[in-house]
């Protein structure tokens, strides 16, 4: 499997993007119909010469390299249509088939810049302007293979291009064939200087080819990656959107559904009238469960459609913020029987980058679900405590806890405790989605510690956005009126 992998990535082309190029050139034939392309303009140059210079004559080794050209391909176009069996199933192909292509297409290049070398040879040599078709073949192998690819077909043309300049400048080469009949006395493939320079310039333009294409090549398969890694993420967060709507209809259709049948059995004359009350009441609460939800749903959906740079720009008194929204609670604690206490010395003047209206919610949620899953007589703590650069505010219960396999699941919208479920305590489940989706966006965190039967801690960490102000202590530890 190593060995497969460690293949992949030298001889493999990166991102599929470029796999599907590659693909579509085999399927389509460009190389082949290029190559007959090619072959076609020479013979008409071929025939233009010999109209315009009839007394000049190529020697026979051009046609005959014409004729390979021509049988090459044939041999190519046989070839691909054994590959297309492969290619036309459907979907990306597996990795050897895929190899297969890569090999196909190394072997078309490298036999063409070999072809091109013998016509160069025929049609005047380093003379010869068609050597820059020797860039032509290095930019599709940088743009579509991979760089150990491009690197061999890159030297590979080099390699023959500078042979055919210095054997004809060093006369290991000849006779020396014009590449213009009537100006074949120039005779600058003698000239090493010219072919040095020539062959210079070459190799310049190759391996600067080679460089700035997969320099460019490398940073689209960056972005291909990441746009793949996006739209994957995206595609898991409209699945977890759909899911959360359905599961929204779902619970808010329960409520809906009782308040239907129980109004409807005071309307039939179903109960006696001394029940009629009590159903009412029961009526009123679940309308009271629905319009709970209802809000926790807004509130869900404005953090999320809101903009995460609000918090960067916000400044919040965290000491006054709990301080405002354990007062609220303070009646509710009350009427259970427990004890709100609230810790904030030290912390005068700390303030957090989060939103204010965030915080209250948050602080809000952690506050409710501690006194709903506390029982008469027990305790619940709010502390603020600053530490370095954050911000910290716990709310600790001695609640019923939180059995340890659920607590990396209460975050999820709807998702609530065993311990909760199995003790039929009302809830939307909304409220720790909504702590979670603010102190993600503010770039803070949430931390949770709970026994079972002993109670939870819930921690929140938010940067603080002030200086610490000298130690001075105006805080205070408070029983919440």
């Amino acid at each position: 499997m190593t060995a497969e992998l460690e293949l992949r990535r030298l001889f493999l082309p990166h991102g599929e993007f470029r796999v599907q190029v590659l693909l579509a050139i085999v399927r389509h034939h460009w190389f082949i119909r290029l190559r007959w392309m090619m072959a076609t303009a020479v013979l008409l140059l071929l025939l233009v010469e010999r109209f315009c210079s009839p007394q000049f004559r190529r020697p026979v080794g051009l046609m005959t390299c014409l004729g390979v050209l021509a049988g090459i391909n044939v041999v190519w176009t046989l070839v691909s249509q054994r590959l297309l069996g492969h290619l036309n199933a459907g979907g990306m192909p597996p990795s050897w088939v895929i190899r297969r292509v890569v090999q196909f297409a190394n072997a078309q290049m490298t036999v063409d810049l070999l072809l091109l070398t013998v016509i160069l040879r025929y049609s005047g040599g380093v003379e010869n302007p068609m050597s820059v078709f020797y860039l032509f073949h290095t930019l599709i192998a940088a743009l579509l293979l991979r760089p150990l690819n491009a690197l061999w077909q890159g030297g590979w043309a080099l390699v023959l291009f500078g042979t055919l300049g210095l054997g004809e400048c060093l006369g290991w080469i000849a006779p020396h064939y014009p590449f213009v009949a009537p100006v074949a006395g120039a005779a600058l493939y003698a000239n090493w200087v010219y072919v040095l320079a020539g062959i210079g310039v070459l190799g310049a333009g190759i391996f600067g080819t080679l460089y700035f294409t997969l320099q460019i090549s490398s940073r689209l398969d960056e972005q291909e990656y990441e746009l793949e890694r996006n739209r994957d993420a995206v595609e898991l967060l409209q699945q977890r959107r759909s899911r959360f709507m359905q599961t929204s209809a779902h619970q808010l259709k329960s409520p809906l559904t009782g308040i239907e049948m129980l109004a409807g059995m005071i309307r039939d004359r179903a109960v006696p009238a001394e029940q009629v009350p009590g159903i009412i009441t029961r009526i009123i609460r679940r309308c009271q469960a629905a319009s709970v939800q209802v809000n926790e749903l807004l509130t869900l959906a404005r953090v999320q459609d809101e903009a995460a740079s609000r918090h960067r720009t916000a400044s919040t008194d965290v000491r006054r913020s709990a301080e405002r929204v354990a007062g609220r609670f303070g009646g509710q604690a009350r009427s259970k029987g427990l004890t709100l206490s609230v810790d904030t010395r030290g912390c005068a003047g700390v303030r957090a980058a989060v939103d204010p209206r965030d915080l209250d919610d948050c602080i809000g949620n952690l506050l409710e679900n501690a006194i709903k899953y506390t029982p008469a007589g027990g305790q619940v703590w709010v502390a603020v405590t600053s530490v370095n650069a954050e911000v910290r505010v716990s709310v600790k219960d001695t609640g019923m806890g939180i059995v340890e396999e659920s607590t990396d699941e209460l975050f999820e919208p709807y998702r609530r405790g065993n311990l909760a479920l199995a003790a039929d305590i009302p809830g939307s489940g909304l409220g720790l989605a909504i702590v979670r989706e603010v102190a993600e966006q503010a770039g803070g965190r949430i931390e949770v510690r709970s026994t079972v039967g002993q109670g939870s801690e819930f921690a929140l960490s938010f940067p603080r956005c002030d200086a610490p102000e000298g130690g001075r202590e105006n805080g205070r530890a408070v029983e919440a009126e």
